[in-house]
């Protein structure tokens, strides 16, 4: 509450915060994806390179934009308190041993000669298994923080972990085969990618569930039907996010899987949709922000619409009813 002016006043989470959950999904996508082909075998050897690459600079990078969302330094110190109570606090340290983990799986893997050894590998192992559980945590976390905020009835569902979990690792997965065809190795890449590219198609088909199942349960509660509405108004939501980052992709998977019988073929076709995946993901995360807030609160029989700051706040503006 301002003092100043009567009422709630609301600032929307813009694109530095979407860009943050973006790449913290992004991140933990790829690392969960990696870590278990690491886990698996050397067959893998260069999707778990790729994804290992990705992770923890990704995470870094997010972590920088959510830095500059909240101005200084020191505020970061302070979100650390209270995580008994705090799903900021529980997040500030479920990403920081997500980052230390992945930084050290990266070090261990790729610039020394740990794995060479029982001991090593052995090392290697468990570190991979831890990192793949906070990298999960890290995944659900981003939608839990929103699921948490009960005066956003847009967020305040279950189905937000979980959408965001499975276009974490639908981002993840893009990100990896985006590295592994700018890093062909020619035909040894040709299996692994061709089989991503039909695994991405069918967790491309799974983020279309989910996104269904989220609108659908929020248009069906009266204080998030508003903001279901919203968002299947926006534009760049429905032609952005449903469209290019969905239902081309799609398309492109299936294609690059069909083409991809030789050398070089279906390549294009397979970063094309990589990279709409990926620009998708980020839709995805700024438009559920953006439309979660400000909807029309319905409370004691009377409807009250939340106002975000006027640019010159006057005393006479608050909790007004719709016109």
């Amino acid at each position: 509450m301002d003092p100043k002016v009567n009422g709630q006043l609301q600032r929307e989470w813009g694109w530095p915060i979407a860009s943050y959950l973006f790449l913290g999904g992004v991140g933990g996508g790829a690392y969960t994806i990696a870590a278990i082909n690491g886990l698996i075998g050397e067959s893998l050897r260069l999707s778990t390179t790729v994804g290992l690459w990705i992770g923890f600079p990704a995470l870094l990078i997010g972590t920088l934009f959510l830095l500059a969302d909240l101005g200084s330094p020191f505020h970061a110190v302070l979100a650390g308190r209270k995580p008994g109570s705090s799903w900021i606090a529980r997040g500030t340290w479920i990403i920081t041993i997500f980052m230390i983990l992945s930084f050290l799986h990266l070090v261990l893997d790729q610039y020394t000669n740990a794995g060479q050894s029982a001991g090593g590998s052995a090392l290697i192992s468990a570190i991979a298994v831890a990192g793949i559980v906070f990298a999960i945590s890290t995944m659900a976390y981003t939608g839990i923080l929103l699921a948490a905020s009960r005066g956003i009835p847009f967020w305040r569902s279950g189905v937000v972990p979980v959408l965001f979990v499975i276009s974490a690792v639908v981002t993840g997965h893009f990100a990896i085969m985006l590295g592994m065809a700018l890093f062909n190795e020619g035909p040894v890449t040709l299996a692994p990618l061709r089989t991503m590219a039909l695994e991405a198609a069918a967790l491309v088909i799974l983020e279309v569930l989910a996104i269904v199942f989220f609108l659908q349960a929020a248009y069906q509660q009266p204080d998030s039907k508003e903001s279901a509405e919203r968002i299947l108004r926006k534009r760049m939501f429905v032609f952005g996010y449903f469209v290019l980052g969905l239902a081309v992709p799609l398309v492109l998977m299936l294609i690059a899987y069909r083409s991809m019988t030789q050398p070089g073929e279906g390549m294009v076709a397979l970063a094309i949709g990589a990279l709409l995946g990926l620009a998708g993901g980020l839709i995805l995360r700024q438009a559920v922000l953006v439309c979660g807030t400000l909807p029309t609160l319905n409370m004691a029989g009377f409807k009250f619409r939340r106002i975000a700051r006027p640019r010159e706040p006057k005393p006479s503006i608050g909790l007004l009813p719709p016109q």
